[in-house]
């Protein structure tokens, strides 16, 4: 039921936040700092991040668009419960591969001043299988109608005071494919969107470690 309560709260957070154009600050103390990626970027004022050295990743929520569901309502509910394990999987391997093999963070099994807890939530998801047209020999651009909202919610594992927030919103894509490519898989192309996601939550720490008290 809590993390039910974190998903719907967290949805209206990010619904407000992206109907309006330039949020400076939300409505828990988070600033908006700038960012070279087409991310949105949020901070707690005053928090010296370098102080932050292992993190705990959290369970990652998949919950996917209820027209998706109602779309595709031949699915069954094992199936749909895979595709959420498959995408949670994939999110939690990314934010490893960018955070503690690239970023330097020890992964924690307890929890201390020094533990900041890595949040991930994978909102409204809407996969597309791609379709390739007949022409597609001839052809170097295959559409896909992927789209989904992440975000990644940083907090004081100790006292679980939110301290950051990154949200990427993923329209759907237009990729470059070799000449003779087959359909890219769903799956493949979600996990290149969560390594996105990893990669801009560790330039954003980057960025926020540089500050020092």
């Amino acid at each position: 039921m809590r993390i039910i309560g974190l998903v719907l709260g967290l949805s209206v957070v990010l619904a407000s936040g992206l109907t309006q154009a330039a949020q400076d600050v939300t409505e828990d103390g988070l600033v908006r700092v700038p960012s070279s990626r087409k991310i949105s970027v949020y901070r707690a004022p005053e928090v010296p991040f370098h102080r932050y050295q292992r993190i705990v990743i959290a369970p990652i929520p998949v919950v996917f668009r209820k027209t998706w569901i109602r779309e595709n309502h031949e699915m069954k509910a094992h199936d749909i419960d895979r595709l959420k394990e498959e995408f949670a999987e994939a999110f939690r391997e990314e934010l490893v591969e960018e955070l503690v093999e690239r970023g330097g963070y020890e992964l924690a099994d307890t929890v201390g001043p020094d533990t900041l807890r890595v949040e991930p939530y994978v909102l409204n998801v809407n996969i597309v299988a791609p379709q390739a047209s007949s022409e597609a020999r001839s052809h170097t651009y295959l559409r896909t109608g992927n789209s989904m909202k992440l975000a990644i919610e940083l907090r004081d594992a100790a006292s679980t005071v939110i301290v950051g927030r990154i949200i990427n919103v993923v329209q759907p894509q237009e990729w470059t494919v070799p000449q003779f490519a087959s359909k890219v898989s769903n799956l493949a192309e979600v996990r290149s969107r969560f390594a996105d996601t990893a990669r801009y939550t560790r330039e954003a720490l980057n960025v926020a470690n540089t500050e020092r008290d």
